[in-house]
């Protein structure tokens, strides 16, 4: 029986039963406590806890699942997966357990044929009436019902709170002769000789965040059967990954591979052949790699199959061909892979370009690293080498943990995170001063109230005044000529830091006494209170006086022009580049906006563009820009873009700011009132800033005035130097350039084949090998091109030479490839040292060098010595 036939078989029959056939929620979960839809009762989640009802009381599904939980298992048994297809029934406070127990049975023996003679049950302990239904209702001797605890026979909750139960479990038995000994454990036991093929869940139970259990309002079912192992049961093989639908995929990594994969070698083969079925479908459903969330695991499982492919020594740049025979044999179901297969394919190919030159370099330094370690008897990988594997090299942690592991190794976990922890203390910047709770007085814990969205100036009462030059912590009243200070007040204009838009500036007036000073910045802390940083001008200040505090408008209008440009570049991005663009960071001043974003490739001169040109249509539009309120899943009904949803999580009212039908956005920054205010939004410059994530810088309104200027007073400089035609008067000297570098290689050659007579007869002879060895007071590149002379003129040779390059030592040896007792690497890799630096290369060439120059002679003596040692030792 095919998969498809399979997945046929089980939807008909619950048809059938009267069941309602739902189609597969994404592998993306519309829920912020997950990551991947992990299970078939994820999309009906809040209907088992209650907060929506069902529209059928039974239905079926064959969902599309993600796990990683059991990565580090995946190609090393048959049946762990990381994509996988799970056939699943439900009932919605219709039937229970009776019935659902008969459907199970009924599909499996008489449907799929199987002899209940093979088949074992388990059950949770404390469920009698699970029990009683299988060995009374369905006649299964009590020998072939194992009763197991939580561990074994108790489903959920989901992201730790939520429906849960107990579960019975249903096995097929291959025989005992397949068990692992005659201590197996049976149908927990990991060995061959049982196999999980359908769990039933009972699910009665609302898990709190707490650990109680409360009864649901509703008693449901959520069974789920993995598709692939009972396809292998019921074709006969032995493995998963012999199934028709992974059949082509396996075919065609051989076929790169150009043998047939037996061995140790079949756990890589099957990794990649699960791995490059999870990465199709987490990229069609708009997944890219990223350093967080779902774009880090999709990163973490491209790593792993890169990884897999060169333990086969696959070409570089082959796994991209492996998308194909996915589509061909699942886009009939799913048709969304097909439509982002070419999207798959370069995505795939840009990460393993990137992550072969990280994983040749970590795991040059683990050849090195644990062999080291075995020698001395020991058997952890101190945090400090993983750290700086993971730091320096950009190599993964979990690789790093199990290549260790294939190894019998372990890592110092504790170790790394203190590591990490006190990089991150070093590379945190110096904060401005803040200010702790305790120095507010308690009396004014209540939030500010924010009138900046409407209003440029307020007027309000002092509550409080912190200096910053304090002989104690001590609450204040006065703010004097010349001091500095944090001023609280009832309500302000004042914008605070946040969501990557700066503080207002601007002025505050005492109106009870004279008094002036500048607001310098703005900030907000964890309890909604605006604290200004004041310097005092004239006069002074004191709790409870009336003040008037004014931001300062023309620059609050520049903020707030490049605050809109993001969502619309955010928008136009989108729409360009593809839905899985979101934004990962910002920064916006009254200069320029920052705009950081997840994408797996540099954005074309053509994409910047049209980027460009789609923003700026809006702004010259002049279309209205509308803030309005309301609660989270109004906003998500609305399609609103809530990046960095898990701040607005537990929020009664969310603030929603839309640009028409382009682009609506969760935000708690100013914004311009008409898309025209804008101006126009120009594009300075696109560029990677990590792995996955790239960064535009624009600027709007008066800046791109700025910019303009800029741009003209270089070409009038141009002009002045160049011609009227500057491109033409640019050609000409690059075309004069050319010609005297050029001349400058031809006297550079002569000077060289002067010097070259002089090497050939200064050349020793050892045994068969000729022995250039010298000094030669010139750049790196013409140490280069006299290695070629010298090695030319004889077939067995080695050259090496060193010289002064001005303030530093320079060193290249050339070893003829026909020679095998010297290596070019390790020669210069030790006289570099000698001379302060370092350096080093191949077995037939290598440079380097150092600062100290007066140990040039003494290099020289040192490397030659060393070539003739390795030749006469031959």
């Amino acid at each position: 029986m095919k998969a498809s036939q399979l997945r046929r078989l089980f939807l008909d029959f619950f048809v059938a039963h009267g069941h309602k056939v739902l189609p597969s929620s994404s592998i993306i979960p519309d829920d912020p406590t997950l990551l991947f839809t992990s299970a078939g009762m994820v999309q009906f989640k809040e209907i088992f806890q209650g907060e929506r009802q069902p529209l059928f009381p039974r239905v079926a599904t064959c969902q599309k699942c993600f796990r990683a939980t059991d990565i580090e298992k995946v190609g090393k048994t048959t049946y762990h997966h990381t994509f996988f297809e799970m056939l699943g029934n439900f009932s919605f406070g219709d039937y229970f357990k009776e019935e659902a127990i008969a459907l199970a049975w009924k599909f499996l023996t008489h449907e799929l044929g199987i002899s209940p003679e093979n088949l074992w049950v388990s059950v949770y302990e404390e469920d009698d009436e699970a029990y009683s239904i299988w060995q009374d209702s369905i006649g299964i001797p009590s020998a072939k019902i194992i009763r197991s605890g939580k561990e074994d026979n108790w489903w959920g909750p989901i992201g730790g709170s939520g429906p849960c139960g107990p579960d019975t479990e249903i096995f097929y038995d291959f025989g005992v002769e397949k068990a692992c000994g005659p201590e197996c454990s049976g149908i927990n036991c990991d060995c061959a000789r049982f196999l999980e093929i359908w769990n039933l869940v009972f699910i009665q139970y609302d898990a709190q965040p707490d650990g109680r259990l409360l009864p649901l309002k509703q008693t449901g079912i959520d069974t789920g059967m993995g598709l692939e192992r009972t396809a292998a049961l019921l074709q006969g093989v032995a493995s998963d990954f012999e199934i028709d639908i992974f059949r082509p995929l396996i075919e065609q990594i051989e076929t790169v591979y150009s043998g047939k994969i037996e061995g140790e070698q079949i756990v890589p083969r099957n990794l990649i052949a699960d791995h490059i079925r999870a990465i199709v479908f987490l990229i069609a459903a708009g997944v890219v790699p990223a350093s967080d969330k779902q774009g880090y695991v999709l990163r973490r499982i491209l790593r792993r199959t890169v990884r897999a492919g060169e333990m086969l020594h696959l070409a570089p740049g082959v796994l991209s061909q492996f998308v194909d025979p996915v589509v061909e044999t699942m886009s009939k179901t799913y048709p969304e892979i097909e439509l982002r297969c070419a999207l798959a394919k370069r995505i795939i190919t840009i990460e393993e370009s990137t992550f072969r030159r990280t994983l040749l370099a970590g795991e040059r330094m683990l050849e090195e690293i644990i062999p080291a370690l075995l020698a001395q008897n020991k058997k952890i990988i101190p945090g400090k080498q993983v750290f700086e594997l993971y730091d320096t090299y950009g190599f993964p942690i979990e690789m790093t943990r199990e290549i260790a592991a294939a190894a019998n190794i372990e890592i110092d976990q504790r170790g790394f995170e203190m590591e990490m922890a006190r990089q991150k203390n070093r590379s945190r910047s110096v904060k401005r001063e803040s200010v702790s709770a305790r120095e507010i007085d308690p009396i004014h814990k209540n939030e500010s109230l924010f009138y900046g969205y409407t209003a440029d100036t307020v007027e309000s009462e002092i509550l409080q005044i912190i200096p910053s030059q304090r002989e104690d912590s001590l609450p204040s009243l006065m703010l004097r000529t010349g001091e500095e200070g944090i001023i609280l007040v009832r309500q302000t204009p004042f914008y605070a830091e946040s969501g990557g838009q700066i503080a207002d500036t601007g002025e505050i007036e005492n109106k009870t006494r004279h008094g002036k000073g500048q607001v310098f910045d703005v900030q907000q802390d964890t309890y909604g209170r605006f604290l200004h940083r004041v310097k005092v001008i004239q006069g002074e200040f004191s709790s409870q006086d009336q003040c008037l505090l004014k931001i300062d408008r023309e620059r609050r209008r520049s903020i707030e022009r490049n605050h809109t440009a993001t969502h619309l570049l955010h928008t136009a991005l989108r729409q360009i580049l593809g839905e899985h663009v979101v934004q990962s960071g910002s920064l916006v001043t009254q200069e320029e906006l920052r705009f950081d974003f997840n994408h797996f490739e540099p954005v074309t001169p053509a994409e910047l563009v049209a980027v460009e040109n789609l923003a700026n249509s809006i702004v010259l539009a002049d279309i209205e820009v509308e803030t309005m309120e309301m609660s989270l899943p109004a906003a998500r009904a609305l399609g609103v873009i809530a990046h960095f949803a898990e701040e607005y999580e537990g929020k009664e009212l969310v603030r929603v700011v839309r640009v028409g039908r382009f682009s609506a956005e969760l935000c708690g920054g100013t914004h311009v009132r008409r898309s025209g205010e804008i101006g126009l939004i120009k594009i300075l410059s696109e560029a990677s800033v990590a792995a996955g994530t790239r960064r535009i810088h624009a600027v709007t309104g008066e800046g791109i005035l700025r910019w303009l200027r800029s741009e003209t007073d270089i070409l009038t400089q141009l002009r002045s130097e160049l011609g009227k035609d500057p491109g033409q008067g640019l050609s000409r000297l690059l075309e004069e350039k050319e010609q005297l570098q050029a001349q400058v290689i031809r006297l550079t050659q002569d000077l060289l084949c002067e010097k070259r007579a002089a090497f050939l007869r200064q050349g020793e002879k050892i045994d068969n090998v000729m022995l250039f060895a010298g000094r030669l007071d010139m750049g790196i590149d013409e140490l280069k091109m006299m290695v070629d002379i010298l090695t030319a003129e004889a077939p067995h040779s080695v050259a090496l030479l060193i010289g002064n390059n001005g303030d530093r030592a320079v060193a290249v040896c050339k070893v003829t490839a026909n020679i095998n007792e010297v290596v070019a690497g390790k020669v210069v890799k030790e006289i570099a040292a000698l001379l302060g630096g370092g350096g080093g290369g191949s077995r037939t060439f290598a440079q380097g060098g150092g600062p100290d120059v007066n140990k040039i002679d003494a290099a020289l003596k040192k490397g030659s010595a060393m070539i003739r040692a390795s030749i006469e030792a031959s």
